[in-house]
């Protein structure tokens, strides 16, 4: 592993992570989307792409006749929703613990009717994929159906989440960033030092919003560069693990997941600090919904997607499975119509350590 290269991608992820939050929140107002479109389907949707990739990589790209390809596939997509249920829900409870003296409180005000709705999906979904993983070869066809009736089921998500919710309230967006550093206004008049934002200061008070293209050109900037920056953290992580000679399933399962799922983790962490509560854990429960949908249709349908209970390895990814449908049955209960009290989150945290004492114990 090259430290430099390491420290590099990391350095990549955290600047793409910060445009992006910028951006996409500018693309909620100038569109008039609600939190729960910002927070559960766009920017959920944008980081969800780093981990999403490294199944498909893996699956399509890595087919050498041992089958190792597959189990690192079905690994990833197996581990993105259990990290997501786990470690990076724990990272919004410890971010609402970090910053409480800012915040002036220690629980999250959400739109529980959203978050209760992504996590209802997630259920669903994370459900039917398990029990096609542990049916028998005989129930192969109907593996074939529920594999193509998971993106009808995510269209129906996005449809009900669209639709739902007031337009998010962006009267304290921070100044794009693009605009920033371009010096221009919507109509091209330069600005003096003077004329710059302060942090976190309205920035449509006294100034013209940004160019639509100008928004729309820092969201795919700054998605690019949170892929490119993931994949090189996945690359040197794997070239790590290889090194000292991991197995690939559990590379899959729990060291791959960690570095992709660094944009969510740290999106989520930075709309804590700024008091936008369900845009965190919309980010989050909405990516939940994703990755138990498009990743899961292609793990059914071009691998085997069977978890051998003989193999106590693989038996680790149905207690993955478990735990992450616990962790989404309790915060689901947890969450109220206002409020989110952070003992649901921390819950994550415990799950996790308990995952990695079996990992350890059977490994």
């Amino acid at each position: 592993m090259d430290p430099l290269l390491f420290l590099a991608s990391f350095a990549i992820i955290l600047v793409g992570c910060e445009f992006f939050t910028n951006g996409v929140e500018w693309v909620g107002r100038r569109f008039n989307l609600s939190e729960g479109a910002v927070g559960s389907v766009l920017a959920a949707v944008g980081t969800a792409l780093p981990e999403t990739v490294v199944p498909l990589i893996a699956i399509f790209f890595l087919a050498d006749g041992s089958g190792s390809g597959d189990q690192i596939g079905v690994g990833a997509i197996l581990g993105a929703p259990f990290m997501l249920a786990t470690l990076a829900l724990f990272v919004c409870g410890l971010s609402v613990f970090v910053f409480r003296k800012r915040r002036q409180t220690n629980v999250l005000h959400v739109d529980g009717a959203l978050i209760k709705r992504d996590l209802k999906f997630f259920i669903f979904a994370y459900t039917l994929a398990a029990f096609a993983a542990i049916a028998p070869p005989e129930f192969n066809p109907f593996k074939q159906v529920l594999g193509f009736s998971l993106i009808p089921l995510y269209v129906v998500y996005i449809w009900y989440t669209l639709k739902g919710g007031e337009p998010a309230n962006g009267g304290d967006l921070k100044e794009l960033y693009c605009s920033r550093l371009s010096g221009k206004t919507k109509n091209g008049d330069k600005r003096t030092s003077d004329d710059s934002c302060a942090e976190g200061q309205d920035y449509a008070v006294g100034r013209e919003e940004p160019p639509t293209f100008l928004i729309i050109f820092q969201v795919l900037i700054s998605l690019m560069a949170i892929i490119i920056g993931a994949n090189i953290f996945v690359n040197q992580i794997k070239i790590a693990a290889f090194d000292f000679g991991v197995n690939p399933l559990i590379l899959a399962l729990i060291i791959a997941p960690i570095a992709t799922e660094l944009p969510e983790k740290f999106n989520s962490f930075l709309w804590i600090c700024d008091r936008k509560d369900t845009y965190a854990i919309g980010n989050i429960t909405g990516a939940m919904v994703f990755q138990s949908c498009f990743p899961v249709t292609v793990g059914i349908l071009f691998t085997d997607w069977h978890i051998n209970l003989a193999d106590k390895v693989q038996v680790l990814e149905l207690v993955a499975i478990g735990i992450a449908l616990l962790t989404a049955v309790v915060l689901h209960i947890r969450s109220t119509q206002k409020e989110l009290h952070i003992s649901g989150l921390m819950l994550g945290g415990v799950m996790y350590a308990v995952f990695i004492g079996l990992v350890i114990m059977i490994v």
